[in-house]
């Protein structure tokens, strides 16, 4: 089957196609014809070699990386009993796994679900690891009716699907995107769009946000701080946030990574079906070389709207 891999850690050039046999399904796995998959900050991480996927850095090179998962299940291990051949599904696998740009992967029955049969498989390969993370911050922030909530980079993976997500629980969203992304900004959903290229998003809401939830870090994550009302919350997909800052505040902060979620995973597929949540997809690419190099480079650029799709079949 062909996969693409890194053969060590460095910048997106290195990744290169490879032939290997399809795997074989262990007693709990479900291998897995893969139809779509995507790009993810996780993946850019294993591939530079600042995040370790396998027992140690170089233990499984050649490695192949990607963490999200569409396709129809071809075989199934015997301790398998939710699903069989032929069922369309899409999932989240382990970081330390990877193993989804490629033609099959294994993955186990926790990490997946069934996609809906409306729901296309590039659809289903951008939505795991960008629905469950925003779904999984918005649950640990108790994002309720009662709250304004900040979400920065609106029109981001993870931040556009929060926005619809934060609407559905009934909140007040207010977000941050570039100027020429406003538009978009509300029409999924935000209450309130703020230029972060032109505007102060600080002085702007002064003390008057209950949640934030970052998807940018660094300065953005540490300016945040100055806009949320004493006893609110900071909930960050990308780091850990200062807890000096916090403690200072009196704001409850923590840095989430997605976990696979089967249950979330079918209630973020019903949600879709039902057109009540759109991911975004900002650009595809093919399974090649070639292709998820130039993915990979556009990620690196984080000038894309929603997230970028990797097509198999």
């Amino acid at each position: 089957m062909k996969a693409i891999a890194i053969h060590e850690t460095s910048p997106a050039g290195n990744l290169s196609e490879i032939d290997i046999p399809v795997p074989v399904p262990g007693e709990h796995e479900i291998l897995i014809e893969m139809h779509a998959t995507s790009v993810n900050p996780a993946d850019l991480k294993v591939r530079d070699g600042s995040l370790s996927a396998g027992s140690s850095p170089t233990a499984d090179l050649p490695l192949i990386p990607g963490i999200d998962v569409a396709g129809v299940v071809v075989s199934t291990g015997s301790g398998v009993s939710r699903f069989k051949a032929g069922d369309e599904v899409f999932g989240l696998k382990q970081v330390t796994a990877g193993g989804a740009y490629a033609e099959y992967t294994l993955a186990s029955g926790h990490e997946l679900a069934l996609k809906p049969r409306g729901l296309s498989f590039e659809a289903a390969g951008v939505l795991p690891a960008a629905g469950l993370a925003a779904w999984q911050a918005l649950a640990a922030a108790k994002v309720s009716s009662r709250d304004r909530v900040l979400i920065h980079d609106g029109t981001g993976g993870i931040g556009s699907l929060a926005i619809q997500l934060a609407k559905l629980r009934g909140a007040t969203v207010i977000t941050t995107v570039s100027g020429d992304e406003l538009d978009l900004a509300w029409g999924i959903g935000a209450d309130q769009a703020i230029d972060c290229q032109e505007q102060d998003f600080a002085a702007i809401l002064g003390q008057s946000i209950d949640v934030v939830i970052d998807t940018a870090g660094g300065t953005i994550l540490n300016r945040s701080f100055a806009v949320l009302a004493p006893g609110g919350r900071l909930i960050s997909t990308v780091e850990q946030p200062d807890p000096v800052q916090a403690a200072a505040g009196r704001i409850t902060a923590a840095y989430i990574s997605p976990a696979a979620d089967s249950f979330q995973l079918a209630e973020l597929a019903r949600l879709t079906a039902e057109h009540r949540l759109k991911p975004l997809i900002g650009q595809s690419f093919p399974l090649s070389a070639e292709g998820l190099r130039s993915a990979h480079l556009l990620s690196e650029g984080q000038q894309v709207l929603g997230k970028i799709a990797i097509t198999i079949k």
